[in-house]
């Protein structure tokens, strides 16, 4: 039955929610690296097409140096382009990325070629319908192209395009990808529905709105893993795998400090600015961390139904969150609760 329903699927797709995928930015990396590691240099002329591929046309220009300079580093003379003891983080997962796709280099130009990445798109739109328990996907609200590129492992949802890259792909098994991608088209979709005068009000908003908005979506593909095993196995970075459980360790608390800032900031006891301030020093990666945990424990509670039938709004998130709370003999704000029942009509 289920083979039926995605051949269905796959024919509606082709109909109404015609995909593009875009894979100029990895035929250029191809051409820059297949270069280097012959020896030779990369003109201008090469550098600057290769920076208005596709993908990296839309990256901005603190990406594009990091990654031309991890690119010189991997594939070309590793001594004179970077000291890797005075790199940040964010350097050092492109360096790692980059290594990976060295080690595996003719491997992944086989995978590039062959694979289907048509059908994983509209694999992933099928297991965003079948997440969210719709019969068909809205098609007023338009899915953007999916670019592959070269970057760190990661997928982003983008104002332009959903971008992924290709190593991190090609590392996973096909439900891992799908997932994946189900997960960045979920941010696209909900876009859609959600309440953008409340969302973009201001900073404050912004994040309370992406905390839920990331916690829905990491139900669909971290569902059934830690952010330890995820991590450490899919992102392959021990360093993050240990900053982002240390992080959910620590949720619930960082959850109950955030709005009861944000009550503080709504009777005047503190300004804007404070307020934000004081969010930034628990408002981590985009809020991923403090939504999964509250939407674990909202699954864990047997309230996932709820949760994805709203969705959109973020008030039902942490109203929903809210509920959770009560077996602990806690509970949110009410001042809090209201207002975001009241801001997000």
């Amino acid at each position: 039955m289920k083979r039926i329903l995605l051949l269905l699927f796959l024919i509606n797709s082709s109909l109404t929610y015609a995909q593009n995928v875009d894979l100029t930015s990895i035929d250029e990396f191809f051409k820059i690296t297949d270069k280097l590691k012959n020896g030779k240099e990369i003109d201008e002329e090469q550098w600057s097409q290769f920076e208005s591929s596709t993908a990296y046309s839309i990256m901005d220009s603190r990406i594009i140096d990091i990654v031309k300079t991890s690119i010189n580093y991997v594939f070309g003379d590793s001594e004179s382009m970077m000291n890797l003891e005075n790199t940040n983080m964010l350097e050092r997962l492109f360096v790692e990325n980059y290594k990976e796709v060295n080690n595996n280099y003719s491997d992944i130009k086989v995978f590039r070629d062959n694979y289907d990445f048509e059908t994983l798109v509209t694999k992933a739109k099928f297991r965003l319908q079948s997440f969210l328990g719709c019969e068909m996907l809205d098609s007023s609200a338009k899915l953007k192209p999916v670019f592959f590129l070269f970057l760190y492992a990661d997928a982003q949802d983008r104002d332009e395009a959903i971008v992924v890259d290709l190593n991190f792909i090609y590392r996973m098994d096909e439900d891992a990808r799908v997932n994946l991608i189900a997960h960045e088209f979920f941010h696209a979709y909900r876009r859609h529905f959600e309440n953008h005068d409340f969302n973009y009000a201001d900073d404050i908003n912004f994040a309370i709105d992406m905390i839920a908005n990331e916690g829905v979506a990491d139900q669909i593909d971290k569902y059934n893993m830690d952010y330890n095993q995820y991590y450490s196995s899919i992102i392959n970075s021990q360093e993050l795998a240990a900053e982002f459980t240390a992080l959910y360790d620590k949720a619930e608390e960082d959850i109950e400090y955030l709005q009861t800032i944000v009550v503080q900031y709504l009777k005047r006891e503190i300004d804007f600015e404070e307020c934000v301030d004081k969010l930034l020093s628990v408002y981590k990666y985009n809020g991923h961390v403090m939504g999964f945990y509250m939407s674990n424990q909202i699954v864990k509670a047997g309230l996932k139904d709820e949760m994805v039938k709203g969705f959109h709004n973020p008030y039902e998130f942490y109203r929903l969150y809210d509920l959770t709370l009560r077996d602990k003999g806690k509970s949110l704000d009410e001042d809090f609760l209201n207002y975001l029942k009241e801001s997000t009509k």
